[in-house]
């Protein structure tokens, strides 16, 4: 669940200290939250989905194909660099273009 808070918050390009405020609850807390360190109560979750303008539900549905970390820091780091969707699926068919011809020479 920390992970999808990190996520929506960065996605919003807060600071963890601005969504603690926002929230009303801590900087330490916030982060705790965020590294898994502890379960947040669904007052708590109420407070932080309400600063990030988003559905509760979304903070506490667990996504089928959910990403790792790293990839939700990638996706948001190309994001925030101003690379297009369609910059980064022209990388991948390119990239997808290299590994066939390996596989061919």
């Amino acid at each position: 669940m920390g992970e999808r808070i990190r996520f929506y918050r960065m996605n919003k390009k807060l600071s963890i200290t601005t969504l603690a405020s926002l929230a009303g609850i801590s900087k330490g807390h916030l982060s705790n939250i965020e590294n898994n360190g502890s379960n947040p109560s669904i007052h708590i979750l109420n407070k932080l989905a309400e600063a990030l303008e988003i559905n509760v539900e979304k903070l506490i549905n667990n996504p089928e194909d959910k990403l790792d970390p790293e990839w939700t820091e990638l996706i948001l780091q190309a994001k925030n660099e101003g690379i297009s969707k369609e910059e980064v699926r022209s990388f991948l068919a390119y990239e997808s273009w290299k590994q066939f011809l390996k596989k061919e020479g």
